[in-house]
This record gives C-alpha cells, structure tokens and sequence, in this order.
C-alpha cells in the first residue's frame, strides 16, 4: 500500500514540474508570411522634422516610403521606411544614408539632427476614438 501511494505521489510531482516548465516554454509565433502580408496593408503616417525644420507632416504610406531630404546644412538623407516582421517582432525598418535600425510600429528615433517618427494609423485612429475624438 505505501508504494502504491509513493508511486502515486512521485507520479502527481512529475506532472505539476514538467506543468511549471511548459508554462515557461515561449509562445509558438504566427507564420511570418501571413504578419508580413499584413503589415505590407497596414497603414501609417509618417513625420520626419531636423531640429531647425518639419520637412515632412503626417504623409499616409503603405508597403514602403521613400524620401531624399536636403537639411539646413546642406546635407542630403535618404529615408526609406518598411513594415516588416524581424526576429518575430512586427517593426519598420529605417534606412538612413546607409544606416538600417528598427523601430516599433508606432516609434520615433533620431539620428543626428533628424528624427522620424511613425505612427499605426489603425491603432492612433482606435486610440483618438476611445478618447471621444470623432474621426471620419
């Protein structure tokens, strides 16, 4: 009767452990293709300012943006934004003159005197509403 009940004891402890460690197991992601195909359809809006100047203000853009900036200095920039999905994480991708960093869906970084903000139109649209604003 006592082994029974041990082995009934050692049996239940196996289970709730190996139940602990699989709560610990990261969550599966969702097929790439299907997030990317997504994003490439989500809309935004994009606002890049240097410090001394707004060059662009809220431009709408969809799958890719691109934009050549000639700054207060007279140096030129090539901005070129993507929704993408990277390393599992839904992001744009910037590129910069050469540079390429990644930001959130709705994010903002700076690199030198210029810095560029992105916003998900679908989610500031769903946040403005929750507020009371009244967006068409």
């Amino acid at each position: 009767m006592n082994t029974r009940r041990a082995s009934a004891v050692v049996i239940f402890l196996a289970g709730a452990t190996t139940g602990a460690l699989v709560t610990h197991l990261p969550v599966s992601l969702a097929s790439a293709d299907t997030v990317a195909a997504d994003l490439s359809q989500k809309k935004f809006r994009v606002f890049i300012d240097e410090v001394k100047k707004n060059f662009v203000f809220g431009d709408e853009f969809a799958g890719h943006y691109s934009k050549v900036l000639t700054l207060s200095d007279g140096s030129r920039r090539a901005v070129e934004l993507t929704p993408m999905v990277h390393n599992g994480m839904q992001v744009v991708e910037l590129k910069d003159t050469g540079g390429v960093t990644y930001m959130s869906l709705s994010g903002t970084t700076t690199n030198g005197t210029l810095m560029v903000q992105v916003r998900d139109w679908a989610e500031t649209r769903r946040e403005l509403k929750s507020q009371g604003w009244k967006i068409p």
